[in-house]
């Protein structure tokens, strides 16, 4: 059960108090064995009555002394650690300057753009190629921009805005003529965009492209679920008598900037999907307008095959661990434990050498959560082990990254005690901050060292090594961890989430 403090030092009084008890019955044997051969003529006199209960009374001082020592250290303990220690003062050194040290470096180390293309693909080798360039460029944290004033300035509109993205955007003018109900909508001038809503018939339609053929003119609908999960509709449609009847449709997880050009005469649907996890715009989809085009796609993304590491700060303790980071470098940048764009299922929680535990229950954790897991160690060097419960939590909503949730309690013989001010993350992180991921603990020379990795930026992340005396945080290393890229392409996949 958890139990408030006070709770925990009545549950560890009746512990103790029968500890002492027990201890109280040998010292009294190991005395009367002693002190009957000296005192053999008063066997039944009262002196040795009186002894005995001198001493029943010196050994309750004795235990009461003692458990009112215990009862210190546990609070003690408790006052301790029940702070925020894992909060931003773990990391009190990281600012601009760090930020943008590790954005030259993960440009520096990312490659030369190597454009790839597979020769029986129904999209053209040239439009191909342009998009890679696209994200190539665009690595410089352009592709990482959510605000339309900044995506406006972006490598990717500068080159739809050369493909002529502009053209089948109508105007309000334009839309007048196409749709001659609107004239009497009573619009403003700058209301295009509810001109759109007014013409499809939909509250939730953000955009709306006119595509003229010799045969008939359709129209491309970028229509909004309404939800949170950022889930859209890209519909094509055919005007006929006034009505729109549906060509063809497929779904996207989020808007992405959608677009329609055209290129070598046909026609295309480009948008930037988003990574769900680090949400980022981490690729750009193609789309062949056309009867087919919810299978007649390509997803063009630039993914870490390996990272590189460089160290930022180092001391005498941190070089000791250089051996073991070389062991580990490969699994803990792997895609089981880091989000490298190529997993959708999520990330599992790393271990070093914490001790998994049985018989460890928390009701309402076991209500809420699927698993109830939970590892102990000593990770504040104070003597005395933590209990942790550690998860990955992936938000819905467009702005919250992945982040490491983490629990903390301390036990005795009968309750569990939730250190509350520790908790990592009991909301979610701000978005403009670096986020922990994973978090694991390491025994050097009769010390334990806490690991803690963070998501910086695009596919860069940053691993700070601590070590902890008590609430005391001291640095230890940081190193900085970018990736080398590659082009994945993958054509043809049909996903709600693409």
């Amino acid at each position: 059960m958890i139990v408030t403090i006070s709770d925990a030092m009545r549950h560890s009084k009746s512990k103790f108090k029968r500890i002492i008890m027990v201890l109280m019955l040998v010292i009294l044997c190991t005395a009367c064995g002693t002190e009957r051969p000296e005192h053999q003529p008063f066997d039944t006199g009262d002196e040795p009555k009186e002894q005995s209960e001198n001493l029943t009374e010196d050994d309750a001082k004795i235990a009461k002394a003692a458990e009112k020592s215990i009862e210190a250290d546990f609070e003690e303990n408790y006052r301790i650690l029940n702070r925020s220690i894992f909060d931003n003062s773990m990391i009190p050194w990281y600012n601009e300057e760090t930020k943008q040290e590790i954005e030259n470096y993960a440009e520096s180390v990312k490659g030369d753009l190597v454009p790839v293309w597979e020769e029986d693909s129904i999209f053209p080798q040239g439009l191909v190629m342009e998009m890679e360039e696209v994200i190539y460029r665009s690595l410089n944290n352009d592709m990482n921009k959510i605000q339309w004033e900044e995506i406006e300035q972006s490598v990717y509109y500068e080159t739809m805005r050369e493909l002529g993205m502009e053209k089948w955007n109508p105007d309000l003018e334009e839309m007048k003529i196409l749709f001659p109900e609107l004239n009497y909508a009573g619009l403003e001038r700058d209301s295009v965009y509810k001109a759109y809503r007014e013409a499809c018939g939909n509250e939730y339609c953000y955009d709306l492209f006119h595509i003229p053929t010799p045969e008939r003119d359709q129209y491309v609908l970028a229509i909004d679920s309404g939800g949170t999960a950022g889930i859209c509709y890209i519909y094509l449609m055919e005007l006929i008598d006034g009505e729109f009847v549906p060509i063809s449709e497929f779904e996207t997880q989020n808007a992405g900037y959608g677009v329609v050009i055209q290129y070598e005469g046909e026609f295309y649907y480009i948008y930037l999907p988003n990574n769900y996890q680090l949400k980022i715009y981490d690729g750009i989809r193609i789309y062949k307008i056309g009867e087919d085009m919810e299978y007649e796609n390509l997803l063009i993304k630039y993914l870490p095959y390996e990272y590189v590491w460089k160290n930022l700060y180092n001391t005498s303790e941190g070089a000791k661990w250089e051996e073991y980071l070389e062991s580990i470098r490969e699994e803990i940048t792997s895609d089981k434990y880091l989000e490298n764009g190529t997993d959708e299922s999520g990330c599992s929680v790393y271990f070093g050498d914490e001790e998994k535990v049985e018989n460890f229950i928390v009701p309402e954790n076991e209500r809420r959560y699927y698993s109830n897991e939970y590892h102990k160690i000593d990770f504040a060097n104070i003597g005395i082990p933590v209990y942790v419960r550690k998860s990955n939590f992936y938000s819905s909503n467009t702005y919250t990254t992945w982040f490491l949730k983490c629990l903390f309690y301390l036990r005795d013989e009968d309750s569990i005690v939730e250190l509350e001010n520790m908790e990592i993350y009991p909301s979610a992180p701000p978005c403009d901050k670096v986020k922990l991921v994973q978090m694991w603990f390491k025994e050097m020379e009769g010390k334990v060292y806490t690991f803690c990795l963070y998501h910086v930026s695009d596919y860069n992340y940053m691993l700070n090594v601590v070590r902890l005396e008590g609430n005391e945080v001291n640095r230890i290393r940081t190193d900085i961890l970018s990736p080398r890229r590659h082009f994945v392409l993958t054509e043809g996949e049909k996903s709600i989430y693409s």
